[in-house]
């Protein structure tokens, strides 16, 4: 038994077609001068894209322009959400410690509460 990688013939790798979804969005305002140039990138589109040296449009400007005015606008910081903290939980006299933690309020896991806060209808 021969291994392909051993046995000096090169090594044939599979290209898959890409995956629509993954594939730059088109501009609508100028048509491509060159191919990869003009077209809006598409994990921009999606809230994804914070690459300076992306090759792609960021809202009709080039990447370096666009990173350099949303890091402008907003001390650098990326534009990502800033998770709240839970809010204070003072335990009810009662409470069910061993579906509950009585210092958070946060059902324990392995329990049928798990991802649930107590007297909270608002998920997590």
């Amino acid at each position: 038994l021969g291994l392909p990688w051993r046995s000096g013939a090169p090594l044939r790798v599979a290209r898959r077609p890409m995956k629509p979804w993954m594939q730059p969005m088109a501009s609508s305002t100028a048509p491509p001068a060159a191919p990869g140039i003009g077209e809006e990138c598409g994990d921009f589109k999606r809230g994804a894209c914070f690459r300076a040296s992306c090759k792609f449009l960021h809202g009709g400007k080039p990447a370096s322009e666009a990173a350099s005015a949303v890091a402008n606008a907003n001390g650098g910081a990326a534009g990502l959400p800033t998770p709240r903290a839970a809010g204070s939980f003072v335990a009810p006299d009662g409470l069910d410690v061993k579906l509950f933690d009585p210092t958070t309020g946060f059902g324990l896991f392995g329990t049928p509460v798990w991802g649930t806060r107590y007297g909270s209808t608002q998920p997590l």
